[in-house]
């Protein structure tokens, strides 16, 4: 008898522990637990083509090119040229990069020396070349777009020039110098040093393909004499006439890019 009640509490036991566990097994998911998003650092290394529009002031231009009669000059220098960057590895969204632009403006009129008299184009052209040396820092909001401010420091070159000619010439014209009076041709030239703080919105379409337009603004910190003709130190400049202005562009470039 005492057999029988112990196996009967035995099996009761048993069971209430079984119950006990179904009840908890029902509390059990199979969902899949979500994983902590993983920032993945910035990484990009590219060569390519830009075009930027370079906005200078041209008042100090302008004023020589009306005291010759040529007119002024308006709008925006287009440059074209091209820039290499990379990311720095071991400093997190940091990048380098080189560029060099160049292009120029120009104002040109037809005149006569005498009534009557051969048509003569009196021309001015401004160029402005920039070779800049870049350091940024990439913001990434979302996949693919990169916001990145950065600073430049560069070498730039101004140059001024100045020409007239008879608009028919002949070969033997050409077998003197000067050639027939009153051609005539001058060059002003004057290297600078500049600062340059900039902003990038760039996206990569690919893993190999980025597209950028950049906003940037030159400020001139030094320069050196001007000269002309390549041979005379020029004095009273104005000092208006300088690498200093804004700056948009667009740029298209190829390489690996997250």
């Amino acid at each position: 008898m005492h057999r029988i009640l112990a196996a009967l509490l035995a099996i009761t036991l048993s069971t209430s522990v079984l119950l006990a566990q179904d009840d908890r097994l029902d509390d059990l998911t199979f969902e899949e637990m979500p994983l902590k998003d993983e920032s993945v650092p910035y990484f990009a290394v590219g060569v390519g083509p830009t075009l930027s529009l370079y906005m200078p002031n041209y008042d100090d231009v302008n004023a020589l090119g009306t005291s010759l009669g040529i007119g002024t000059m308006s709008g925006s220098i287009a440059q074209w040229g091209g820039e290499i960057f990379t990311a720095i590895g071991v400093v997190p969204n940091m990048r380098v990069g080189f560029s060099w632009v160049a292009g120029n403006n120009s104002a040109s009129k037809d005149t006569t020396f005498v009534a009557g008299g051969p048509s003569y184009t009196r021309a001015m052209k401004y160029s402005v070349s920039m070779r800049t040396l870049k350091l940024d820092y990439a913001i990434v909001p979302f996949k693919s777009f990169a916001i990145i401010p950065g600073v430049g420091v560069g070498f730039g070159t101004l140059t001024l020039e100045t020409y007239q000619s008879a608009k028919n010439r002949t070969w033997a014209d050409y077998g003197t110098i000067p050639a027939t009076s009153p051609d005539s041709y001058s060059i002003l030239e004057r290297s600078v040093i500049y600062a340059a703080p900039k902003l990038d919105l760039e996206y990569a379409v690919t893993p190999f393909l980025n597209l950028r337009v950049n906003a940037s603004y030159a400020l001139q910190l030094a320069g050196g004499d001007w000269t002309g003709n390549r041979t005379a130190v020029v004095s009273s400049v104005p000092d208006g006439i300088k690498l200093q202005g804004f700056s948009a562009q667009f740029g298209i470039f190829v390489g690996l890019f997250n």
